[in-house]
């Protein structure tokens, strides 16, 4: 099986990354509404930002992959959400992984606060988009590309 990981160039492990406690989560959208950009900002001022890039499983067969950076502050125009303070503790990181076509791809994350509550971005049902489930509210609707219950969702290491 062709096993896709996330793309992460950074110094440290990424579960160190994600693991941190968050302050606030901004929010890049598309003309139409959707996310293209997520970043998680920490109380140090740093943030981490997450984005969906697509890579071929077969023949026009594409699957969602989820890549990391550093960032020093938010674009101009983006959307910048407190979230709740259970999150500024350390957070508990899932993966979340599709297997399609033979290949195995890790497509999103799962933070868990300390009160069970949690935080999802995921490859979108639109390409190179993401969805995000426990920080914006209604009219935003979650989309991810595909049901939830067909990820494996797997404790980061």
């Amino acid at each position: 099986m062709n096993t896709l990981t996330f793309i992460w160039a950074g110094p440290t492990p990424l579960v160190l990354e994600l693991s941190k406690p968050i302050r606030q989560i901004s929010v890049e959208f598309e003309p139409h509404g959707l996310p293209m950009f997520v970043t998680l900002w920490r109380k140090d001022g740093t943030g981490l930002r997450l984005s969906s890039d697509m890579r071929d499983v077969a023949e026009r067969k594409e699957v969602g992959l989820l890549q990391f950076g550093h960032v020093s502050s938010p674009k101009v125009g983006e959307t910048v959400v407190d979230i709740s303070s259970a999150f500024n503790g350390p957070n508990t990181v899932f993966k979340l992984v599709i297997h399609e076509s033979g290949a195995s791809v890790e497509s999103g994350v799962v933070l868990k606060a300390s009160d069970d509550s949690e935080i999802v971005v995921v490859a979108s049902a639109s390409p190179y988009l993401l969805a995000l489930s426990g920080v914006l509210p209604a009219p935003y609707t979650f989309k991810p590309e595909y049901p939830l219950d067909r990820y494996r969702r797997i404790p980061l290491t």
